[in-house]
């Protein structure tokens, strides 16, 4: 193989688990093109986010349709039409009948020692490595999603109150990016801060999924910087609820929810950023704060890649 040849090609796959008395178990894929036991995988469509990505090839290959959650790794290696990444999640979904195709005609559940045995390529046990170090957070059923409102028109060519303030033409392209990745992790609520501009970000989801835009008084920047307990409560109602829940909220706000968040669970936050348009995917196991995955643009998918924001009791992965 030749070590930096052509292009990066990218692509993006799922460690697809379920658990079988008290264990868990992962889907391996047989290719009978290639003749190999491997993770469901695929590469990237022009323009596409990796978890995108993974999520349909995971359907494609499996049958099954499946919902994202925490980020696992990334295997970076060389082929001969250039250097590779591929980038995995944890997913989980309904058992189905498995359906043979001309790509896939085989699909084994395995315990994790026995995937590891299967694989034809070593550099797959990375991904189950990762799985494995999640440990009780991988399977956790409840998340919330920390969305910072899109891109508004500038306060300085906007005559209205700053409530009213819409996205501009970037925040619009934000929200689209919303809509086409957040399905991935199948929310089942959205909430928002009282501002236009936070509703319209996650509006276009909304109307996709066949969800109300339920309107969060607490989460109001000055509401609450008056009473920040309140706001904070509220997230962690959410966190013992079932599902994943979709917050917009002002930069500041998440920036204080994930501070208060990971000091209550003892976890080591790099830097908290919250660009427009951005989110934080948490996870919580035992109504804690387990992992928290940042995905700052998601309108520029390209930026996604390198590196990945993690912060977790578990690890970080590398690049």
């Amino acid at each position: 193989m030749r070590s930096g040849a052509g292009k990066m090609i990218r692509a993006a796959g799922g460690v697809l688990w379920r658990s079988r008395g008290g264990a868990m178990e992962v889907a391996l894929v047989h290719r009978p093109g290639y003749r190999d036991w491997s993770l469901p995988k695929g590469k990237l469509l022009r323009g596409e986010h990796s978890l995108v990505t993974a999520c349909r090839e995971v359907a494609e290959e499996t049958g099954i349709s499946a919902v994202a959650g925490q980020r696992l790794a990334i295997e970076h290696y060389d082929t001969a039409a250039g250097p590779k990444a591929v980038e995995y999640w944890a997913m989980h979904g309904p058992d189905v009948l498995f359906a043979p195709t001309a790509e896939v005609d085989r699909l084994a559940w395995l315990p994790l020692p026995d995937a590891r045995r299967r694989l034809s390529y070593q550099r797959d046990s990375d991904a189950l490595d990762a799985l494995e170090v999640l440990a009780g957070a991988a399977t956790a059923d409840c998340a919330a999603l920390l969305v910072r409102n899109g891109h508004a028109v500038p306060r300085a060519h906007w005559a209205g109150s700053d409530g009213d303030r819409p996205l501009d033409a970037k925040g619009h392209l934000q929200a689209e990016a919303l809509r086409r990745v957040l399905p991935a992790f199948a929310p089942s609520r959205l909430l928002s801060a009282p501002p236009a501009r936070c509703a319209d970000t996650v509006e276009p989801l909304g109307t996709d999924l066949g969800l109300p835009v339920e309107i969060e008084a607490a989460l109001e920047e000055d509401r609450y910087a008056s009473d920040p307990g309140h706001g904070l409560t509220r997230i962690l109602e959410l966190a013992i609820a079932e599902g994943a829940t979709v917050v917009c909220a002002p930069g500041v706000v998440i920036q204080h929810l994930l501070a208060a968040l990971a000091e209550d669970a003892d976890l080591v936050l790099p830097e908290i950023q919250a660009k427009k348009g951005s989110v934080w995917a948490l996870f919580f196991s035992g109504g804690r704060l387990s992992i928290a995955d940042y995905y700052p643009a998601l309108a520029d998918p390209d930026r996604e890649v390198n590196p990945w924001h993690r912060s977790g009791s578990h690890q970080t992965p590398t690049e």
